[in-house]
């Protein structure tokens, strides 16, 4: 098999992203690599990747897997120049790249608010957006790690998962080539992060899957009573706006359920 970074080389057509690039076999996590790396002065666009993690993890804590040398990890570090009430919308195009490369090779995907991409109502990609500040002159600056996984040549899911998650290998009954897959996320990610706000904010509203619906916004880990409301859309900085009993409430957080 030849490694990921190999296989990338001369299909990558991104100025920033994914440049430069490490790959290793196996992680930990490659959020982990990412943040030490980031830590000791990688350049906004630099990317990690691994063909597996050990201990790879997602959105409020949970874990995330992958079958060796068949799915995507990665971790890409960003130094963003926006406000903190901003910094939601890169993950939101995060998740836009991610389903934009994948609606080349698939029907039926859609974005789950915050940043989960679905292929035919199941999750196939997840993104994980982690900041960390660092003091700059008389101020602190932003450095978000972002993480990916994209479910691209697993056949098989945990009995517990099977209903509720996918590859393109499931949707498509073929096999993808991994480096071509990230090529095409990379690309269409360095599109969707340089979008004016009100356009990321349109186009992500566009693929929303509760867009119009009720729904229960829960927030795990926290003592935080769930909401019921209608999702209106997404707001100016990424949050999820729903029309509650109460009025108009901005959620920027949180795990979403239609009700029936």
């Amino acid at each position: 098999m030849t490694p990921l970074d190999l296989a990338l080389r001369g299909r990558l057509r991104t100025q920033r992203l994914g440049r430069p690039h490490r790959h290793l076999p196996s992680v930990g996590s490659t959020q982990t690599v990412a943040a030490e790396w980031a830590d000791s002065g990688a350049s906004t666009g630099a990317m990690v990747t691994a063909d597996t993690q050990t201990s790879g993890r997602g959105r409020l804590g949970r874990e995330w897997g992958d079958e060796p040398g068949r799915d995507l990890a990665l971790s890409l570090v960003l130094r963003p120049s926006l406000p903190a009430e901003k910094l939601g919308l890169v993950g939101l195009a995060a998740a836009l790249g991610v389903a934009e490369a994948l609606d080349k090779r698939t029907p039926g995907v859609s974005l789950k608010w915050p940043n989960d991409v679905l292929v035919g109502g199941k999750k196939a990609a997840g993104v994980l957006a982690e900041t960390r500040w660092a003091a700059c002159g008389s101020g602190f600056r932003p450095t978000v790690l972002l993480g990916i996984g994209v479910n691209v040549n697993r056949e098989a899911f945990p009995a517990v998962l099977t209903h509720r998650a996918t590859s393109l290998a499931l949707e498509t009954g073929a096999p993808h080539d991994r480096a071509a897959v990230l090529a095409d996320l990379l690309l269409a990610l360095e599109g969707a992060l340089s979008l004016s706000d009100d356009a990321l904010v349109r186009e992500a509203e566009a693929r929303l899957t509760v867009l119009g619906s009720r729904v229960e916004v829960g927030f795990p880990g926290t003592e935080r009573a769930p909401l019921a409301g209608t999702v209106l859309g997404i707001g100016a900085n990424g949050a999820l706006r729903l029309a509650t009993a109460t009025g108009e409430v901005a959620v920027h957080a949180g795990e979403t359920t239609v009700l029936a």
